[in-house]
């Protein structure tokens, strides 16, 4: 469709935009400000373009404002253009251009085209128009062509990056800097950063995280100085180095299993998941020489401890979490989980020789109900028989040979996940917990994360 003003044609769509890509003298616009009088259109859908209302506008220079469609400027936006027209367009509009030079101001180049039709005016007006000061330098037609070019060449690369083929979301290229993250780039500065992170918190994020979930902000608490012996031995000091995270799912904390002073070694991390659905508030104080994190729930609070350094960096992760608590009483918008019951892998219990002890659990486990996931935990030194963790719509089941102890999901504030070489544990707090042999670590993993999304629901 063309819109024809005054013997302009003022492009309503887009066609024709590819043959105008590529000849350089031709660029396609679109008008994010018309400061001249005349219509504003607004788009409904089915019927197109409708006038809704005719604007005064204020002194007019002959000249509307539009960004280069398919450009970037060197800082993710679009370079800045002035259109000369016959009479002022409306916001949103798709103008063909023939580009006649450009404006090269400190913060970046303003380039100048006119619409079939229409004439330029003098340098003093397209200097106000432009909204540069006495300082810019006029850039004639052949300069402005290849900066428009660059531009363009800058939008395919960052296009180029932006694209995630497989994979998991959440992990950017290791190839990008963390400053890459100030563009528009599919990757928050998070997400860049995950390289800087311990080895050991990164396999637990790859443990917990669903491969189309992001990763929004982290709050690391390092690993703490040497303190006396006799406190090292009565273990009345957590130097254990710790990650609060949020993503656009759950809160995460992630802290050392073992206190550096014990083993010397990385023996993986403990986990607690609090789904961002249940997180009714969220508070902060600072109380001697740590700034505590008070996240509450309905079926309670949760308590994370960070050094009073880091209290600057603890409000930002706040601010975050503000944004999915619910406000004025009113609750958020949420976030819609189909949890597929995930088949009970009877080669897990297999490497233990126990087969007939796990399908004994299942069948017992199927009675209850339908059973959405399983962690079997078989018989070994420290665990006399076996038991089966059995999660159902409603609630989480420890079963035993002899004992049934279930936990409805709504009173569970956080699932905590042990993922260690050394021992892993599963817990649903306050209610039932149990552990597990490290070979069944990434089933314990997958258990978790479909009970994260059952429980988030419960809010």
């Amino acid at each position: 469709m063309v819109w024809t003003i005054c013997g302009s044609s003022v492009v309503e769509a887009r066609a024709g935009y590819e043959q105008n890509a590529l000849d350089k003298t031709a660029l396609t616009v679109e008008v994010e400000q018309a400061p001249g009088p005349g219509v504003d259109f607004h788009h409904v859908q089915g019927t197109g373009l409708v006038g809704r209302s005719a604007r005064a506008g204020a002194v007019w220079l002959g000249y509307d404002r539009a960004g280069l469609i398919d450009s970037d400027d060197g800082r993710g936006r679009r370079v800045p253009v002035i259109v000369a027209v016959p009479a002022s367009t409306f916001e949103g509009a798709i103008l063909a251009v023939e580009l006649t030079g450009a404006w090269q101001a400190v913060d970046g180049p303003v380039l100048v085209g006119r619409v079939s039709g229409a004439r330029t005016r003098l340098p003093a007006v397209e200097r106000i128009a432009a909204g540069v000061d006495g300082q810019a330098r006029w850039l004639g037609r052949d300069a402005a062509i290849r900066l428009a070019h660059q531009a363009r060449q800058r939008y395919r690369e960052r296009r180029s990056h932006a694209r995630i083929r497989g994979g998991r979301a959440w992990r950017a290229s290791t190839a990008l800097a963390p400053e890459s993250a100030r563009f528009a780039t599919p990757h928050s500065a998070a997400e860049y950063r995950l390289e800087r992170l311990p080895p050991r918190f990164v396999r637990g994020l790859e443990g917990i995280l669903d491969d189309d979930e992001r990763l929004v902000y982290w709050v690391e608490r390092p690993l703490g100085g040497d303190v006396p012996l006799r406190q090292r031995l009565r273990g009345r000091v957590d130097r254990r180095a710790a990650l609060l995270a949020v993503t656009d799912r759950q809160l995460l904390w992630l802290v050392d299993h073992a206190q550096p002073d014990v083993y010397g070694h990385d023996w993986g991390v403990d986990i607690e998941v609090v789904p961002l659905e249940r997180i009714l508030r969220v508070d902060s104080q600072e109380r001697g020489n740590l700034v505590e994190v008070s996240v509450v729930t309905e079926a309670g609070a949760r308590d994370f401890g960070l050094p009073v350094e880091l209290a600057d960096e603890v409000g930002v992760l706040r601010s975050f979490l503000d944004r999915f608590t619910p406000t004025h009483g009113r609750g958020l918008p949420r976030r819609t989980y189909v949890v597929e019951p995930t088949a009970f892998d009877v080669e897990a219990a297999a490497r233990f020789g126990q087969q007939a002890e796990a399908q004994a659990l299942a069948q017992a486990a199927a009675r209850r109900g339908e059973v959405l996931a399983m962690l079997f935990n078989p018989r070994r030194p420290g665990q006399r028989s076996p038991v089966a963790l059995a999660l159902y719509a409603g609630e989480v089941v420890l079963l035993g040979r002899e004992s049934r102890l279930a936990t409805p999901l709504a009173q569970v504030a956080a699932i905590t996940l042990t993922m260690s070489a050394l021992v892993g544990r599963v817990g649903f707090e306050p209610g039932v917990r149990t552990t597990y042999p490290a070979p069944l670590m990434d089933v314990a993993a997958t258990f978790v994360r479909s009970a994260r999304r059952l429980l988030a629901g419960f809010a």
